[in-house]
């Protein structure tokens, strides 16, 4: 493929972008903290809506009960800032974990308070560290071979395919211009 000429303008906006992009990218993970990068705990939940979220008990002397009901059995109590792990919330309540391997609990939902940092979700890891790395290398190809920019585009769009009729509407071309168009651009 030939390789097409790049303009100092041009080369400095793809810096620019590509340097934008990355800066974003960068800015994206550190304003996550580092217990937000842990995974999820793999609780199933009884009933309810599946949350999986951490926090901590607000309060002191908490039933922590078997079932989602006031007239359920009390297993244990807990007292303020013991940290629980959210497993799924059923209108009031709010099934919760110590560890993986702690039976089904229950526990008020207005007992706890979610902290700031939630884990995040896998898909959520995995986009910003493709973006932070899509963008780095987008960066360092501006750098280095800006030429290449517009010839992987061309290939991945695969422009050089379409039909003779289309191809004006993609790539810049020299198409004649009538004479009464060139007279009224002179004029203007």
């Amino acid at each position: 493929m030939p390789e097409s000429p790049i303009t100092p303008l041009n080369r400095r906006l793809m810096l620019a972008a590509s340097g934008l992009v990355f800066v974003i990218a960068l800015i994206q993970i550190l304003q996550t903290s580092s217990r937000q990068w842990q995974p999820r705990p793999d609780i199933a939940c009884e009933q309810g809506l599946a949350v999986h979220q951490t926090a901590q008990i607000n309060a002191n002397r908490v039933n922590i009960r078997d079932l989602p009901t006031v007239f359920s059995t009390v297993l244990t109590q807990a007292n303020t800032g013991d940290p629980v792990t959210v497993v799924c919330v059923f209108g009031a309540w709010s099934q919760i974990a110590t560890t993986a391997t702690d039976p089904v609990q229950w526990v008020s939902s207005g007992l706890i308070t979610p902290e700031e940092a939630q884990p995040l979700p896998i898909q959520t890891q995995l986009s910003l560290l493709l973006m932070t790395i899509v963008s780095a290398l987008w960066l360092l190809l501006s750098a280095i071979r800006p030429t290449w920019i517009p010839s992987a585009a061309q290939w991945i769009f695969k422009t050089d395919e379409l039909p003779p009729h289309a191809q004006p509407l993609i790539k810049k071309s020299e198409v004649a211009v009538p004479a009464d168009q060139q007279l009224r651009k002179q004029r203007i």
